[in-house]
Order: structure tokens, then sequence, then C-alpha cells
């Protein structure tokens, strides 16, 4: 039976005068929001174009996402949908793919970013020290990625190092370098 139907089915029977009937409902109902979870979590995977915005709303499924988001993470054939993925169950509060996230915090690697700005605004404090790393690798005049790691650090509430604020007062305009300092 589809799995419309099957919803459709157990919400009519969550109507029934009858108690069993309601039981079995509910149940029904449990086994077809797993399955809709699965059915999402492969979407998730298979639907390049449409991942970051189901990305956005994985949350909404609560627990039932964590188990099919994990598949993914473990069978994801390339970097950028397991660290999606990673990402994806840190915000749900799994920490399976924080390692995966931390080592994807390398100057030059485009998923830079992503693995910076999921980890800090999850709170994991670990990503500071190679967020600070990155900060002294990365090329100076990529704004958009010095913005996302000192961003990053402020969430994690840490001082720039020393180090790392020697580095960013090379950076000319002075607008752009204070930008980053402050």
């Amino acid at each position: 039976m589809k799995l419309s139907m099957r919803v459709k089915d157990a919400l009519d029977a969550l109507e029934s005068p009858d108690l069993e009937s309601r039981v079995r409902a509910v149940e029904d109902l449990a086994a077809c929001s797993s399955a809709i979870a699965e059915r999402v979590a492969g979407s998730f995977e298979a639907d390049e174009e449409a991942r970051h915005l189901i990305f956005e709303r994985l949350g909404r499924f609560g627990s039932l996402m964590v188990a099919p988001m994990e598949r993914v993470y473990r069978e994801a054939g390339d970097e950028r949908l397991k660290l999606m993925s990673a990402s994806a169950l840190l915000h749900m509060g799994n920490s399976v793919g924080v390692a995966s996230l931390l080592a994807a915090i390398t100057a030059g690697n485009p998923n830079l970013c992503m693995a910076a700005t999921s980890l800090s605004s999850t709170g994991v404090i670990a990503a500071a020290e190679p967020i600070e790393n990155a900060l002294l690798e990365c090329e100076l005049s990529d704004f958009k990625t010095l913005e996302c790691l000192t961003s990053s650090l402020r969430r994690l509430k840490r001082e720039t190092p020393e180090r790392v604020r020697l580095r960013l007062s090379e950076i000319e305009p002075k607008w752009l370098r204070d930008s980053l300092l402050n």
C-alpha cells in the first residue's frame, strides 16, 4: 500500500470509536513518520539542487531524522554531502560527524566556512584552534572567509589570539581590518 494511503487510513482510524483501532492507528502513524523521515533523508542525499532548502527544514522532524541522517553521513560519497549531513546531525544534537567537520577547517577547503559556522553555532569549543590556524593560513584577500572565521571565533566567545591579530593587522583598507579585529 502506498505511504499516502497508509497515512490516510491511519488518520481515519484515529477517529474510530474503537479503542484498539485508535491505538493501532497511532502505531501505524509512527511507522509512517519513520518512512517519511527516511524519504526526506533520501531527497536530501539525492537532490543537490534542493539540499540546502531541505537542510534548513530537517529539524522540524526532530529525532525522527537522526537515524536516516546518520545513514546519509556514513554512506556519503562526496565530502560536501558528508559535511552537510554532519552539520544537520550536530544541529539536532548528534555529534557523530564532529570529527569530519573539524577536519574540514583548513585553509583552502571549500567547505571551511560551513564547518566553522556549524561547529561554532553549536558551541563546539574544539573548533577554536583549527579556526585560529585557518585564519593564519588563509589568503588575506579572501574577505568572505576571514569574516566567516572571525565571526565563528566570536560565537565561541574566544578572544582573537595575538598571533592572529598581528596577521589580520596586515589587511588593507583600515575599515576592513577594523571590522575583523573588533
